[in-house]
């Protein structure tokens, strides 16, 4: 039956072939004494056109039966003799409210299936873009129910953990899945969500059977519907460490080679703030090299440091080269004069990133109070 109804749903001609019933039982309503037709048939043809599921059919069909529910009472022959006309009205008035309910009843089936249909398809559509998003940001869920203190781990969490093909373990099974460093940690974040309900983020290191560690975040926090039921996210976080790995061998290549060089190489954010300064000005100045970056001024000469900052705002505000020749203050404590050079770094948008600058001694000291 099923079948059939697919069937007549997909023919494009099933619309016509119920308007063409429609005027076929008319014609008979007519031939027919008290149309006696119009009572048997225009009923079951309403509920053809709701198999269509379609609103527009199951509309015009009830309007054209009950069109042709009244016009009947006019085409079809007269009643016998000493019969009524108002059992004949009474007739055409039940079929009516017949239809009425059941093109009622027949419509609010139809936008329920539709909402259900509907709310099917957003599912769906939703499952879809989750599956999706998993596969990109490779992540997985996983639940802890705290009553038999068994994790489940969906699919795509049981993949993250590498060697692992249970989706079922215990909370000392799935810790002992990451480096022993890190299991005290985890073990200790999954006691305190199930005890005191607080919700956590850690990254921790798994071991896969042949292959470097991959980093995981974890994330869980306790259901709201269920206390009993702890819930969170499996994260693939590799990538980020390993461009953290080379940022921080960038950072170390780019001190090695500052150091290396008989200048003076400092950096400086987009607002002026020293982010870097070579060992050769730690060793010139014997200041430290935190407070070196948070007061180099202090080195500089007093007689130059208005002059230095008027130059320096000037640069930060126009991204002009920054170029001018003051004195340094040397360990001795006698001041040196330095050739300091800088120029601005723009990012993607014309905006200066930051600065790259360095720092040449001239070789003619000056004690304090002395001009060049």
């Amino acid at each position: 039956m099923s079948h059939w109804i697919q069937h007549f749903r997909d023919n494009s001609n099933a619309a016509y072939l119920i308007y063409l019933l429609l005027l076929l039982i008319l014609i008979a309503d007519s031939q027919t004494q008290l149309g006696f037709a119009h009572g048997v048939l225009y009923a079951p043809l309403l509920l053809l056109a709701s198999l269509l599921n379609q609103p527009q059919v199951l509309n015009v069909s009830f309007v054209l039966a009950v069109a042709a529910v009244v016009l009947g009472y006019w085409l079809s022959p007269a009643a016998p003799a000493g019969f009524a006309s108002v059992y004949v009205l009474a007739n055409r008035a039940g079929a009516v409210i017949c239809l009425l309910l059941i093109y009622l009843q027949t419509r609010s089936a139809m936008q329920l299936q539709q909402r259900e249909s509907a709310t099917r398809d957003n599912l769906t559509q939703q499952q879809q873009q989750l599956e999706l998003a998993s596969q990109l940001a490779r992540f997985g869920c996983w639940y802890l129910d705290t009553h038999s203190k068994m994790i489940t781990l969906s699919p795509q969490a049981a993949k993250l953990l590498a060697g692992n093909t249970d989706t079922q373990l215990t909370v000392s099974q799935f810790c002992q899945l990451f480096h022993p460093d890190y299991r005290s940690a985890l073990q200790q974040a999954l006691t305190a969500c199930q005890e005191q309900y607080t919700a956590f983020d850690i990254e921790c290191p798994c071991l896969p059977n042949e292959s470097p560690p991959c980093w995981l975040r974890i994330i869980g926090h306790c259901c709201a519907d269920d206390n009993a039921l702890l819930q969170g996210v499996l994260q693939d976080s590799n990538a980020v460490h390993q461009s953290e790995m080379r940022l921080i061998q960038a950072q170390q290549r780019f001190q090695q080679w500052a150091d290396s060089m008989p200048i003076v190489v400092w950096t400086a954010a987009s607002d002026g703030q020293l982010t870097f300064v070579s060992q050769l000005m730690t060793t010139f100045s014997g200041m430290p090299t935190e407070e070196l970056l948070l007061n180099w001024l202090d080195i500089v000469h007093p007689e130059d440091r208005e002059r230095v900052m008027s130059h320096w705002q000037h640069c930060l505000r126009t991204g002009d080269p920054y170029n001018i020749e003051f004195r340094f203050r040397r360990l001795d404590g006698q001041y040196i004069w330095h050739l300091t050079r800088a120029v601005a770094v723009y990012d993607n948008y014309g905006q200066i990133e930051k600065w790259l600058g360095s720092a040449m001694a001239l070789g003619a000291a000056a004690k304090p109070g002395q001009g060049r």
